[in-house]
């Protein structure tokens, strides 16, 4: 279950950074962060981010059981 928790933790930081670069360069470049419907893509970005987090806290709780066990 370690290892399990490892990469699910690893898979999660990592859908996160990607999630948080991708909102940075939407909103920081001048054609995107025209577009009317920023706020509809923010939410997405977002998503995407508490998903990663969900994910990276999902592979914490498979650490912290195994190391009960």
């Amino acid at each position: 279950m370690a290892k399990v928790g490892l990469w699910a933790n690893a898979v999660g930081l990592l859908i996160s950074i990607v999630a948080t670069l991708l909102l940075f360069l939407h909103t920081t470049n001048q054609y995107h962060s025209a577009i009317q419907d920023i706020g509809s893509i923010a939410i997405a970005y977002l998503g995407l981010i508490l998903l990663g987090i969900s994910i990276s806290v999902t592979g914490v709780a498979l650490l912290l059981r195994s190391n009960r066990d």
